[in-house]
């Protein structure tokens, strides 16, 4: 099994953020110092009748710059500071290549976030298709029914889990299937599955909507669903997903 990720796409993206948060700089700090200026020069006499309008103007450059100038300063920040690694997606990439049924027709991919897809933590492509990851690293004792997520307090009382880890996933199929279906690629199937990494988390599962397993039992998770049929795409087909993943 191809134990990638998409470096080159991620670095493209990321230089596209900082391009963007400097040109959000420069329009910024111009409109910032337009609007100072016109606020502490002012070219029109305060009995003027414009003389409001003018300077509401300026003070409204400034603030628009402002927000403008504070967008670009996040975008570059983002940029720099980007995670191009999931730890994660590596140690599920490990116990995937425990099994030998993944050979060369397989390709694991980490970090994946091409144009219209959210981010996702990985993917594996392969002749059964497109296997979307949903990575959690949570401690505690977490129950899920038909979709809906509990996590227990420290006081044994359970309360509604943070995230819905059942909706992202569903969510990240669906923008992977939409990413797919642009390119003329809409008859490859995409399933999901839900992976608590995390030695410390205990889940009582009941009737889930996308299966969830442990990491260590990945293996039999993956036989239930995504490799009980191992032929539903040609390894042609299974390649240039691949190329579309790890390149757009």
């Amino acid at each position: 099994m191809e134990n990638v990720a998409p470096v080159r796409a991620l670095n493209r993206r990321a230089t596209q953020l900082a391009q963007l948060g400097f040109v959000g700089l420069a329009v910024g700090a111009f409109l910032v110092i337009i609007g100072l200026v016109i606020v502490t020069i002012p070219l029109l006499p305060p009995q003027h009748e414009l003389f409001a309008l003018y300077t509401l103007i300026g003070r409204a450059l400034t603030i628009i710059g402002g927000i403008i100038l504070l967008g670009g300063i996040v975008l570059i920040a983002r940029a720099f500071t980007r995670k191009r690694e999931n730890d994660l997606a590596m140690q599920t990439a490990d116990m995937l290549l425990q099994d030998p049924i993944f050979n060369e027709r397989y390709t694991f991919i980490r970090s994946l976030n091409p144009p219209g897809v959210v981010y996702i933590d990985a993917v594996l492509v392969g002749p059964p298709g497109v296997l979307v990851f949903r990575l959690l690293d949570h401690a505690g004792k977490f129950a899920t029914k038909r979709g809906d997520w509990l996590k227990e307090k420290s006081s044994g009382e359970w309360v509604p889990f943070e995230i819905n880890p059942t909706k992202q996933t569903i969510d990240d199929v669906t923008h992977v299937r939409k990413f797919l279906a642009k390119r003329k690629l809409d008859d490859v199937p995409v399933f999901g599955l839900i992976v608590f990494v995390s030695p410390d988390a205990v889940l009582d599962v009941r009737e889930p909507v996308v299966p969830v397993c442990y990491l260590g039992d990945l293996s039999r998770a993956l036989t239930q669903e995504y490799l009980s049929k191992t032929d539903r795409i040609s390894d042609q087909t299974a390649k240039t997903v691949r190329l579309l993943l790890l390149n757009e």
